[in-house]
């Protein structure tokens, strides 16, 4: 069970923006949480069930609300309506989005060997929300996020199972977010994107060092 300050955040932290595929902008908080190593232990300790979508891996919820998480989500609710949606040109029923109103996260971890992706996991995706954000809880080398350009509609999908982590299969890489443990990223969702990952996904460190990160999802 995390306590009740699991969530806290490290002092005078600050943000900066990056800029991906089309030129939109990446907003970037590194040492987010002031006890990160412990927030990774109890978030592994939940139940993760697998993921009711195409994510090539499993999700767990929250068990119970918490003060500390309450508190973040709602400052982070706040600075990305005032820093990052003004940088930012989305659209719902033909009017720009203003503000969101409400944050939701969970954890999620990706384990699934290549041999097993469906075809759909073995291509980048776009999000069913505009505006998602992580935070990378990997001491290890897990891999960022990459974004693509679909370039060509009409290629098949690839005919090996991997994930796709350079440019090909119809789709040119158009930008990088880097995983440095504990930075929290917030992203445009619409942009083809998919998580990067390496050979360590072949051997059992899919288990027993999964790729860890908080999902977070804005509405």
């Amino acid at each position: 069970m995390f306590a009740d300050d699991a969530f806290r955040l490290r002092p005078g932290l600050s943000f900066r923006f990056e800029t991906i595929a089309e030129g939109l902008p990446v907003m970037l908080v590194d040492g987010l949480y002031e006890r990160p190593d412990e927030l990774r232990e109890e978030a592994l300790s939940l139940d993760y069930a697998p993921a009711p979508f195409d994510y090539p891996g499993r999700v767990a919820r929250m068990p119970a609300p918490n003060p500390s998480l309450t508190i973040f989500l709602r400052e982070l609710l706040g600075l990305v309506n005032a820093q990052y949606l003004p940088r930012v040109p989305i659209a719902a029923d033909g009017r720009r989005i203003a503000n969101f109103h409400t944050v939701r996260t969970d954890f999620a971890i990706v384990d699934v060997h290549p041999d097993d992706l469906r075809p759909p996991q073995r291509t980048p995706h776009i999000d069913p929300i505009p505006i998602f954000g992580l935070v990378y809880l990997n001491r290890e080398e897990r891999g960022g996020t990459l974004f693509f350009e679909k370039v060509d509609a009409s290629r098949p999908e690839p005919a090996s199972n991997s994930y796709l982590t350079e440019s090909g299969s119809g789709y040119a890489l158009r930008g990088r977010i880097e995983a440095a443990f504990n930075r929290l990223a917030i992203y445009p969702g619409f942009v083809p994107h998919s998580a990067e990952i390496g050979r360590w996904i072949e051997s059992e460190e899919r288990f027993t060092r999964p790729r860890l990160t908080q999902r977070l999802m804005f509405f």
